[in-house]
């Protein structure tokens, strides 16, 4: 399923296996597409879980994490991510 797979998703309660990774703006589950799920209020997962194969159950939303970033007339560019993201809300895991 590519990361557009999930939008008829989003919104409802889903369960979902992938492996635990930390990235730039969270902890995420991510998929085996390569798709990245951030998990809400998660920074990082603990030593024991990151890198495991995990089955997460929360409800998937679609949102910004992060402002986009803004171009200057001198053409700098600010930090920033464009787009939403998929986020697990209310997510709850275990070992797959």
């Amino acid at each position: 399923m590519s990361g557009n797979g999930f939008e008829h998703l989003v919104d409802q309660e889903v369960t979902i296996n992938g492996c635990a990774r930390d990235a730039f703006l969270g902890a995420v589950v991510l998929m085996a597409d390569r798709t990245p799920i951030y998990v809400d209020g998660l920074a990082e997962w603990q030593d024991d879980i990151e890198g495991e194969d995990i089955q997460a159950t929360g409800i998937l939303r679609r949102r910004s994490l992060a402002p986009d970033p803004v171009v200057d007339e001198d053409g700098a560019v600010s930090h920033g991510v464009e787009g939403r993201n998929y986020v697990l809300e209310g997510a709850s895991w275990n070992r797959a």
